[in-house]
């Protein structure tokens, strides 16, 4: 049997309220782990480990997304296995779970991203009910970081996107199978209908069978360098932990402001970071770590 492995982080950023994004990290591997544990699929343990993260209201994925310029909420989400396939969600709105809509685009179409109102009507066809994800303590900070906007330039936006980020889980099965798998509500204030780097295949995620990977922290950045498929190819001369020191110096080259979480194809992790933090959290054969 494979190494049983499943990291998740928390997004790239500053890390405030750190105790409640660790109990939250540790909870969604710890759901993720069973599923491991008791020969269930990487694929099942990503969607459900990033459902937890998504319900969890400290991170900006499902409820507890950030609100867009205009107070809306639009949210992005991404999975991806070892054996090519792939499905994504972009700018979906009143959905609770987003991974769980991506999963649907790549197991039920021919598609691998659908976005705005197509995926919404979508994921209704497929029985997903209506969803409000708005919270009062995300409503509480758009209101702040809008009053900003007096003194700020919008595009700018530097302390603002470093405020909440993304949510990400790479998982290895029994069988050696590898998922990925990303959740965002994106950058704080972005304009009605950006779409960021989570559901752009080989941006935010990616998995073949050399490894996995998911990104977090400066969406367009991110998607220019192609930063999950640049450290999954990595993976195919290289350890993980290799892999990613190379992919974060290129992305410290690049200026662009990131982490990444991964596993390679022997089940060995990278979790590395050019921001002042990220947060993290990883179940190897049983033994748990994370940044708190």
């Amino acid at each position: 049997m494979k190494n049983l492995v499943i990291i998740a982080n928390g997004g790239a950023g500053g890390i405030n309220f750190p105790h409640r994004r660790a109990q939250g990290l540790k909870k969604a591997v710890s759901v993720g782990y069973e599923i491991l544990k008791n020969g269930g699929s990487s694929i099942d343990a990503v969607e459900q480990a990033i459902m937890v993260l998504e319900d969890t209201t400290i991170f900006n994925a499902g409820t507890g997304s950030t609100l867009g310029l205009t107070g809306e909420v639009e949210m992005d989400a991404s999975i991806m296995t070892a054996d090519g396939n792939y499905g994504a969600v972009a700018a979906i709105k009143n959905v609770r779970y987003p991974i769980q809509v991506a999963r649907l685009v790549m197991e039920k179409t021919d598609h691998l991203l659908l976005c705005g109102d197509g995926a919404l009507r979508f994921a209704r066809l497929c029985g997903i009910k209506y969803h409000n994800p708005k919270t009062k303590e995300k409503i509480r900070m758009w209101q702040r970081v809008k009053e900003r906007l007096k003194s700020d330039y919008f595009p700018k936006l530097y302390k603002l996107k470093e405020l909440y980020e993304t949510v990400g889980v790479v998982a290895m099965d029994k069988d050696g199978f590898i998922t990925a798998g990303t959740s965002t509500g994106g950058i704080s204030l972005h304009l009605p209908g950006r779409i960021g780097d989570t559901p752009i295949i080989g941006a935010g995620t990616y998995a073949n069978k050399y490894g996995g990977v998911s990104t977090t922290g400066h969406g367009e950045m991110i998607m220019k360098t192609l930063l999950a498929f640049r450290t999954v190819a990595y993976m195919e001369r290289y350890s993980a932990p290799v892999a990613g020191k190379m992919a974060i110096d290129y992305a410290t080259r690049a200026k662009c402001r990131s982490g990444i979480i991964g596993i390679d194809r022997e089940g060995r992790i990278l979790c590395v970071n050019n921001t002042e933090a990220m947060s993290w959290c990883y179940i190897k054969n049983g033994t748990m770590k994370s940044f708190y």
